[in-house]
């Protein structure tokens, strides 16, 4: 099976200080699932979000490499326009955020 989604080196920080996800790296074949858990504030979303770019204003990318597509399709996703991002969030990857209910609520 081709890989989908691959996550190579992933580091984010805020400032100066430590990176808070350091050195991530997965792959989702076609067709695949992936879960990331892990502990309260241990950098699941983070690391989610980085991969749609739509991190908060205060994170920085360090390092890190995301392809998506299959063959002829594949993309780095961090060398993408704010244009192309666009095209690919929602279309074609998407992110269920926690409690989406409250997201709803007026």
């Amino acid at each position: 099976m081709s890989p989908l989604l691959e996550v190579q080196n992933l580091s984010i920080g805020f400032g100066a200080e430590p990176p808070v996800v350091s050195s991530v790296n997965f792959t989702v074949n076609a067709g695949g699932t992936l879960a990331i858990v892990g502990e309260s504030g241990s950098g699941k979303t983070l690391t989610c979000r980085s991969i749609l770019r739509i991190l908060p204003a205060a994170a920085q990318m360090r390092s890190g490499m995301i392809n998506f597509g299959v063959n002829a399709s594949k993309q780095e996703l961090l060398a993408l326009s704010a244009n192309d991002i666009r095209d690919v969030r929602g279309s074609k990857i998407s992110m269920i955020f926690q409690e989406p209910m409250r997201s709803l609520s007026p």
